[in-house]
């Protein structure tokens, strides 16, 4: 591929996105937001992949919990949240490190969740990623194994409820990272999941 050739299809891949973003049916300003810091994590059901019902606060009872969220169909997530395996192992002493898995991104069949329109990314083209949103706790469970064994995750794999009620917890956003203190309230929140910068602050204040 020529340069000219690889300018010409970012070019494609902003003027989609920018076609999304303009032309959403829903309220944008409402999602892509995690929690400020200082802000009370509410409590939610949520399931292991394996389907077994747990509370998302136990995560942080014994020590502090990092929870990073993340779908098949999120591009970011799928390029960054392997790198909670690095994470946890300098910190997993520490810190109790889970990947949530939460509605999917951009789900081909359905409106992406976070725009209204039907936005699968090229992305998910390339890689074959087109599949539709779970309609079901057992097959978003099964969505989240399926997940969990292609980025092979080492961390914990949760799985957010049918009310999107630990996704609405940690900020509505698809691939947000939060720490959460053990007296459950927010201390780091990246809006977008960034792993070395996270790393960065994460041994200063561990």
């Amino acid at each position: 591929m020529s340069d000219s050739d690889e300018a010409f299809d970012v070019s494609e891949l902003i003027a989609e996105e920018e076609w999304h973003l303009k032309n959403a049916t829903v309220d944008i300003a409402q999602f892509m937001l995690g929690v400020g810091e200082g802000e009370q994590i509410s409590d939610a059901e949520v399931y292991t992949p394996e389907g077994k019902a747990v509370r998302l606060a136990s995560q942080w009872a014994d020590k502090p919990a990092l929870i990073i969220t993340g779908s098949m169909t999120c591009p970011p997530s799928r390029q960054f949240n392997p790198a909670v395996n690095e994470i946890l192992k300098s910190f997993g002493d520490r810190l109790n490190v889970v990947v949530l898995y939460v509605m999917d991104a951009h789900p081909s069949g359905d409106l992406c969740p976070y725009t209204g329109t039907d936005w699968v990314t090229q992305t998910n083209r390339d890689e074959g990623i087109l599949i539709r949103q779970p309609r079901e706790q057992d097959e978003r469970n099964g969505r989240a194994r399926e997940y969990r064994q292609k980025l092979g995750l080492e961390a914990t794999v949760l799985v957010d409820n049918m009310q999107d009620s630990a996704w609405a917890a940690v900020g509505k956003a698809p691939n947000t990272a939060v720490l959460v203190g053990r007296d459950g309230t927010c201390q780091v929140c990246q809006d977008w999941f960034r792993p070395d910068a996270l790393q960065a602050q994460l041994g200063e204040l561990l």
